[in-house]
């Protein structure tokens, strides 16, 4: 588990943001329950989260190789490697970031138009405040991890 590194943090982040767009549109459906014509919004951001967690991934592949490649030949690592390659991946991975807000143009569930259902929209909101507070609390620790290691406690 990477306890102190940038990655956790950032992808934290990330999914607090995404869940909260999700509460702000699950709460525009609960008070448009009752409005002829709504259409249920719902916010998508899970699929980006797996692709930056991927360009992770690749950037941690290439400071592996570049490390290898200095444990075999220093000289010549130091004349191939780009150490400006990792900045830039790092920079670039969150920046398109943007959950994506989308009209459920499902069949409608009463005769005035409207496609909210209040139960369904309640155990939305439900999960997402459950999976806000999970996240948070890991982030804390994660925090209170890093702390400890700057104090010097165990």
């Amino acid at each position: 588990m990477d306890i102190i590194g940038s990655r956790t943090r950032d992808i934290a982040e990330l999914a607090l943001n995404g869940l909260y767009e999700r509460q702000k549109a699950t709460a525009a459906n609960i008070a448009n329950v009752r409005t002829p014509g709504y259409q249920r919004k719902d916010i998508v951001f899970e699929d980006q989260l797996q692709q930056i967690r991927e360009g992770y991934d690749l950037k941690e592949q290439i400071k592996l190789e570049n490390s290898a490649m200095w444990k075999q030949n220093p000289k010549e690592a130091l004349e191939n490697q780009d150490p400006a390659q990792i900045a830039f991946m790092r920079s670039n991975l969150t920046k398109d970031y943007l959950p994506q807000i989308y009209d459920d143009l499902g069949a409608p569930v009463s005769p005035d138009g409207n496609n909210v259902v209040l139960e369904e929209e309640m155990m939305k909101a439900a999960k997402a405040g459950t999976q806000y507070t999970t996240i948070t609390t890991l982030l804390g620790k994660s925090y209170q991890g890093l702390a400890t290691i700057i104090k010097g406690q165990l």
